[in-house]
């Protein structure tokens, strides 16, 4: 009888803990649905994120860490929209960030902030997604930009990722290339693959810690005091 009354106490606890993560997800959703909103007060909405962030993150070891590994959609990022290098800088140390910025200015640095999730990319449309394998320690970063002027371009960066522990709650993760081509059913009318320029990296490092992670969501947060919010793609 003890037994059962024990895990019945276990099964009511867990519910209320899943119901609890479900409502703060759904705070933590809205208010970055009001930072979009026409007219919206950056400070005030930046402010209402972060604290809808803390709270989900507050309860995170109350409910299974779910697999990081997979593909990922960025739903919203703290980095100033106003710095183009501002979400990389947010990872990356001094150094790392310098390698960076004198490898990828010229070429790469229109589609930056749509890469680290910036709203302000002079685009159409953006398309960020993210893949983290974990087990073969790569990690891509993608974004594919409807021009303004017309035509689409995807522009990528390629990396290792390794975790420091058995979740992946920390992780390291070194860019290795990059690689920017015609946008795959945007500019060339569906036709497939067209060809692509890839370049290598200076290894440029950066650390991620995985606050929180679950079916649907996961939060993380920089080296250098970035936070990311990112959505699990099927």
């Amino acid at each position: 009888a003890r037994r059962a009354r024990a895990h019945a106490r276990a099964s009511s606890s867990s519910a209320s803990a899943s119901a609890d993560v479900a409502a703060l997800k759904k705070d933590l959703l809205a208010a970055v649905a009001a930072s979009r909103k026409p007219g919206a007060d950056p400070s005030a909405t930046k402010r209402a994120i972060l604290d809808a962030t803390d709270a989900l993150e507050s309860i995170a070891d109350d409910v299974p860490f779910l697999d990081v590994s997979g593909r990922w959609s960025l739903v919203y990022s703290t980095s100033d929209a106003s710095s183009a290098l501002g979400p990389l800088q947010a990872v990356l140390d001094d150094d790392a960030f310098q390698k960076l910025v004198d490898t990828l200015y010229k070429t790469f640095f229109t589609f930056l902030p749509s890469l680290a999730g910036s709203a302000e990319t002079g685009a159409r449309g953006v398309a960020n997604q993210q893949m983290v394998d974990i087990e073969n320690g790569r990690v891509v970063n993608v974004v594919d930009v409807e021009l303004a002027f017309g035509g689409a371009v995807r522009v990528g960066v390629m990396g290792t990722i390794e975790a420091k522990d058995p979740d992946a709650r920390e992780v390291v993760v070194t860019f290795t290339d990059w690689e920017i081509g015609p946008a795959p059913g945007l500019s060339d009318g569906g036709a497939g693959e067209q060809p692509r320029v890839r370049l290598p990296l200076p290894r440029p490092k950066g650390a991620l810690k995985n606050t929180f992670c679950d079916e649907t969501l996961r939060i993380s947060r920089g080296g250098r005091g970035g936070v990311f919010i990112t959505s699990r793609v099927d």
